[in-house]
């Protein structure tokens, strides 16, 4: 059976600003101003930008919480021939955002999905990166911490493209100390913080020496942050991880002390940094 896409709305998936609200674009703005209404992910965000554009647009909730139930409604009022406007809290839905079921969805639905590109804290950074991203791996998000975090690093140690990770302010010190331990301090990276807003900040350096900089307090623990992590260069990173594995091993027995003098020993690494590697791993015990 034939399928009238006239008879159907649009559904308009709208990039909007991370942060500088000069950021939304023209097609953007016209949009948002001109649709039946908008699925917001924040509707007070989303009404702080309207009424920057002069827009009256009305909005209704469309988050991860209720993303498949309001789907439902949405989906009738594109078939009645409504056309509905798509965002997230900020930047481009879909990615570390809502907007999945909706698209998937409409398209099966046969009603037409239409992107609006524009803002994204992803292109945002790898735009200013000093790590190559001819070829990455976005893993947005990662888990808060235990064994499913530590899991994913190991993988990551091991991964070639660049790395690219979303992070909040209270994790961000936790997870770059991590990765340290996991990846090896030298580890080359971009740091970027607060992208587009007031206190933007992009910090080049390794994992040692932007560490570093959190303890001078240079860079603060506030704000939003996008990790672009290096991939694996060469077999080092596997000594690295091997040095890891030693020092769990014996700090079940021995004192760090001296399970830091046998990895010494063994492995030819610093005992003062095995030491160091030693207290990280007993705590996690």
């Amino acid at each position: 059976m034939s399928t009238d896409l006239k008879a159907f709305g649009d559904l308009y998936v709208v990039a909007t600003p991370i942060g500088n609200l000069e950021d939304i674009s023209l097609r953007a703005g016209r949009i948002l101003s001109n649709v039946h209404y908008i699925a917001a992910e924040d509707t007070r965000r989303t009404q702080l930008l309207l009424r920057h554009l002069g827009a009256e647009t009305r909005t209704r909730a469309y988050h991860s919480h209720n993303e498949q139930l309001v789907s439902e409604t949405i989906l009738l009022d594109l078939k009645s021939g409504k056309d509905i406007a798509v965002v997230s809290d900020a930047g481009t839905p879909q990615i570390s955002d809502p907007g999945y079921h909706l698209v998937k969805q409409a398209f099966s639905a046969g009603i037409r999905v239409i992107p609006i590109p524009g803002p994204s804290s992803l292109s945002a950074a790898i735009s200013v990166s000093s790590v190559p991203t001819t070829s990455f791996l976005f893993e947005g998000f990662l888990p808060s911490k235990g064994k499913k975090l530590q899991e994913i690093l190991q993988r990551l140690a091991m991964e070639e493209h660049t790395m690219i990770i979303y992070e909040a302010p209270h994790r961000i010190l936790p997870l770059l100390e991590l990765m340290s331990l996991t990846m090896g301090k030298n580890r080359c990276l971009t740091l970027a913080r607060e992208l587009t807003k007031l206190h933007e900040q992009i910090c080049y350096g390794t994992l040692e020496t932007i560490l570093e900089e959190f303890e001078k307090k240079v860079i603060p623990c506030k704000g939003e942050f996008v990790i672009l992590l290096e991939g694996k260069k060469d077999k080092t990173l596997l000594v690295d991880i091997e040095v890891e594995h030693v020092m769990r091993e014996l700090i079940r027995e021995l004192p760090i002390s001296k399970a830091a003098d046998i990895a010494s020993r063994l492995t030819g690494q610093s005992r003062k940094n095995l030491y160091k590697c030693g207290l990280a791993l007993k705590n996690k015990l």
